[in-house]
């Protein structure tokens, strides 16, 4: 046995090097806080962005006011939908923040610029 080790080399040390997947509590309460905020923000800023462009859809089409506040009303749940899926599907919550409060903004300039 030319290149034969002694046993006492061949010895090599085991260590418990397997990842730990227990979050710790903060970062879990810090999720659950943004997963929370998630849903407020598209529960109340939805309906307030769906609110908002049926009064100005139903303002801007006067003639037929039946026909103008049905369409409105279904205009406005479509785009409810739409907000709280959207809101769940953007990687950030600041983006998510800006895009129900951006368009609420211009909708309520818009309702005041019609003269409500």
């Amino acid at each position: 046995m030319i290149n034969s080790s002694p046993p006492e080399a061949v010895v090599t040390q085991v260590t418990n090097s397997a990842p730990s997947k227990i979050k710790s509590a903060p970062s879990l309460l810090v999720y659950r806080l943004m997963i929370f905020y998630r849903f407020a923000l598209a529960m109340i800023g939805g309906y307030v962005l769906a609110m908002l462009s049926a009064i100005v859809i139903a303002d801007y089409f006067q003639e037929d006011r039946g026909s103008a506040a049905m369409s409105a009303t279904l205009i406005a749940f479509l785009l409810w939908a739409c907000a709280f899926i959207w809101v769940f599907m953007v990687n950030k919550t600041s983006k998510a923040t800006l895009g129900i409060v951006i368009p609420t903004l211009c909708l309520y300039i818009i309702y005041k610029m019609l003269g409500s």
